[in-house]
């Protein structure tokens, strides 16, 4: 197949800068990915993330990108320190100048939740979310006609929903139901302490006291979160995703978690708890999906 039928996907990551040739029917035929660099100017940034890309004969390119990003593809929030540089600058301008091909840029959690609504778990439905576990919680509120930005853009950050309130501080959800918040209720059970939330789970699944104790928590505070957003948008469907979310004992304990929660609405609540389907790739294709059709 040749190339000028393809499409080129990049997700900006705060570790691996990750692309993939896409073909027309949305299917990944190449894949690769090197170490994102820190830089001192944006200029730097760029020409490293385009190196070689002008060798390439695509349609278009969609980008994922963490932070908050303007329906002009200006980054307008900080994330990781190897990214920062791209705050105040417009991705799909950077981008083109230096390849000539048209971009278009959306966050990565919105990302891989349009992937999700318009080819994955959530396609058919009028109303739907993603709730991305990772270092932090990333979001993505959908309905029929595709994401829902926002007036500032900031609809589906749920790392912010509040959980409480300490020492002039609003506590978000993150502090509770990322994969960080699950290695710190471990470590504050347990005289061993743990680096990564894998360590978590596999003494979970090994029926270590602290850890099932733990896991009860955390899968709780999950759904908390989850509770919250069906009260204030009650849609069709909620795909968990994140590398946990592959999972199939991560999704049953937070179902059971979910089925076992006393809460106002339960007996009429129908909002389905589901996995998102393409998961390692949705930032890739739902940027790529967007791009086509932008």
């Amino acid at each position: 197949m040749e190339e000028k039928y393809m499409y080129l996907g990049i997700d900006i990551g705060g570790t691996f800068i990750k692309y993939a040739l896409v073909e027309k029917d949305y299917t990944i035929t190449k894949k690769w990915k090197k170490e994102t660099k820190l830089c001192k100017t944006k200029d730097e940034f760029y020409d490293y993330l385009c190196e070689g890309l002008t060798e390439l004969d695509v349609e278009c390119i969609g980008v994922s990108a963490p932070g908050v990003i303007d329906s002009d593809s200006t980054v307008l929030s900080k994330a990781a320190r190897n990214v920062r540089i791209m705050m105040h600058h417009r991705v799909n301008e950077e981008i083109k100048s230096r390849t000539g091909i048209k971009t278009a840029t959306m966050n990565d959690a919105k990302a891989a939740g349009y992937c999700e609504l318009m080819i994955g778990n959530g396609k058919g439905t009028s109303s739907s979310v993603y709730f991305v576990i990772g270092t932090g919680i990333g979001g993505c509120v959908c309905d029929r006609e595709g994401v829902i930005q926002g007036v500032n853009n900031i609809a589906g950050e749920f790392s912010n929903i509040p959980m409480g309130y300490a020492d002039g501080k609003i506590l978000g959800l993150s502090n509770l139901a990322s994969m960080s918040a699950l290695i710190n209720i471990y470590n504050s059970m347990s005289e061993t302490q743990l680096t990564y939330g894998t360590e978590v789970c596999e003494r979970y699944l090994a029926k270590e006291a602290a850890a099932v104790k733990a896991m009860d928590q955390w899968c709780l505070n999950i759904c908390l979160g989850l509770f919250s957003i069906v009260i204030f948008y009650n849609p069709e469907v909620i795909c968990l995703g994140g590398g946990i979310s592959e999972e199939d004992w991560f999704i049953d304990k937070v179902r059971e978690t979910w089925n076992g929660l006393e809460r106002p609405f339960k007996d009429l609540t129908t909002t389905r708890i589901d996995r998102c389907l393409y998961n390692n790739d949705a930032n890739l294709l739902g940027a790529v999906l967007y791009a086509t059709k932008h």
